[in-house]
């Protein structure tokens, strides 16, 4: 079962366009990515506001505004194990 990244973002956010390409050449077919747009849940745009990009993974932030491939990584050798 691949493992499943959501991440949290909205229209018009440069950083967000920006990780999820980065995130879709490092993962390929390793993985599941989900978009998950803060602006169709109020909850959501409240809890994140300007804080996005996050990436998620099982429940858990991973990491915010930036792509850390180590920790993407480290997620997908698990899976595989």
């Amino acid at each position: 079962m691949k493992p499943i990244f959501e991440v949290y973002s909205k229209k018009g956010c440069h950083l967000c366009e920006i990780l999820i390409e980065q995130l879709c050449e490092l993962v390929r077919d390793r993985a599941e990515i989900k978009i998950k747009d803060i602006e169709e849940s109020n909850h959501l745009l409240e809890k994140y506001k300007t804080r996005i990009p996050v990436v998620r993974h099982q429940g858990q932030s991973l990491f915010q505004y930036h792509l850390d491939s180590s920790i993407i990584e480290d997620v997908l050798n698990q899976q595989s194990n």
